[in-house]
């Protein structure tokens, strides 16, 4: 009787090799588009809470950031399942199958929030850049508006790699933590072994790191990657996706997690006050002018890297809601509405900035509140599409994706309520 016989049995070491070496090349260039999303999610407003959860809570929270780890990859593999499937945004698919109603209320909820992170973003970065040049912050408004709009200029493919190197820069916070000298068996403890505290504080600084970590534009951000690359003729597959994002969203949580070390290792017990990038950026002056350079530099590569995506992901929702030609690899003259949106969204966030009475702080926390409200939505709207064959056919999500959209959705709901009851 005839056996079948594997074929893999018969490559050489060296064929193994190399097809190994061709799936390890293939990872990691599908995996660039995951790795801007996920840095994307470490803005200045990110860096300030997490900054907050170290100097007002320790180490004790770093658990929350391994088990947030899946939930965020959860959220994001559907994003991105829906967006291969349709080849479309995320925005368009809810049109097409909810109507324009819902997705007009989607986008709204989405755009307020972006533009009012753009604005405490640009002042965050501006504020930074005002400590370290000594002159006023205002002035370097401007000036982070000109430079984003000569690079998103260039196209998807060059917009693509001063991202991906604005994320790679992002590793200058492990500099800061490693100069904190931690404690790093305490460190190791605290990040398998869960604490919890009861208090006041403590539960609302948990429920700000979980609600940080992921955010409503991140996931239409990732969708809509995920189509350029199909437009400039990148092949991408779901199993490739799915690892690639993987990638990603560890390379984020790993970046806050460094965050949160050197901030607990500095100002826990310190009594400072810490509001806005400007105060961690002083507080954290006890890691030495290396140590807080790494931090300050982070901080303005994080800006840079999070600014686009906020308003990129606001252009692109309103954009296909409306049918407009949209997408970066589109020149401005082609895809007129598409840009005049997203310079709006940049310009508008930082006109607000340039206000006499403006409070970065309430932005963030107001912004902060409207992704909360739409954030369970948006992931039941992609359980319930990234699970349904007419959309996305036989690549419908694995168990674990579904398990983890459900717990993204009871966290939001707790971090609603929060907020509803502080």
């Amino acid at each position: 009787m005839a056996t079948s016989e594997d074929p893999r049995e018969h490559l050489s070491a060296r064929q193994r090799l190399q097809r190994g070496e061709a799936r390890a090349r293939e990872t990691a260039r599908t995996a660039v588009p995951a790795l801007i999303t996920g840095g994307a999610g470490d803005d200045p407003a990110g860096v300030v809470t997490y900054t907050i959860v170290g100097a007002s809570t320790g180490l004790s929270q770093l658990w929350l950031l391994l088990i947030s780890t899946p939930m965020l990859a959860a959220a994001t593999i559907m994003a991105a399942r829906v967006a291969l499937a349709t080849r479309s945004g995320l925005a368009g698919v809810v049109e097409r199958r909810y109507g324009r109603v819902i997705s007009l209320l989607i986008v709204l909820l989405l755009a307020i929030p972006n533009v009012a992170t753009i604005a405490a973003d640009a002042a965050g970065v501006a504020s930074v850049l005002g400590l370290v040049t000594g002159l006023p912050w205002e002035l370097f408004v401007p000036v982070i508006l000109g430079v984003l709009a000569l690079m998103l200029h260039r196209g998807y493919r060059q917009v693509k790699r001063v991202l991906a190197l604005l994320t790679l820069v992002l590793l200058t916070y492990v500099v800061s933590a490693v100069v904190a000298t931690p404690d790093w068996g305490e460190v190791l403890v605290s990040t398998f072994v869960p604490q919890v505290d009861t208090s006041r504080l403590w539960l609302l600084a948990a429920l700000g790191l979980l609600g940080t970590t992921i955010s409503p534009y991140m996931l239409f951000w990732q969708a809509n990657e995920e189509v350029e690359e199909l437009h400039v003729g990148v092949p991408v597959h779901a199993s490739h996706s799915d690892s690639s994002i993987w990638i990603g969203m560890i390379y984020s949580n790993v970046i806050a997690f460094f965050i949160i070390v050197a901030a607990a290792t500095t100002l826990h017990g310190s009594g400072d006050s810490i509001a806005t990038v400007a105060d961690a950026a002083k507080a954290l002056a006890p890691l030495r002018h290396f140590g807080q350079a790494a931090f300050i530099i982070g901080v303005i590569a994080a800006g840079l890297l999070a600014l686009p995506v906020l308003a990129a992901s606001t252009a692109y929702a309103i954009a296909e809601v409306f049918g407009w030609r949209e997408g970066l690899d589109n020149d401005a003259g082609t895809a007129r509405a598409f840009y005049l949106v997203l310079a709006g969204a940049l310009g508008g966030g930082a006109l607000i900035s340039l206000l006499p009475d403006f409070e970065p702080t309430e932005a963030l926390f107001y912004s902060q509140v409207l992704d909360g409200v739409l954030l369970p939505v948006i992931v039941l709207i992609l359980l319930a599409l990234s699970n349904d064959r007419a959309v996305v056919g036989a690549e419908r999500n694995p168990l674990w994706v579904n398990l983890m959209a459900g717990v993204t959705v009871l966290v939001a709901l707790a971090a609603d309520f929060a907020a509803l009851v502080s």
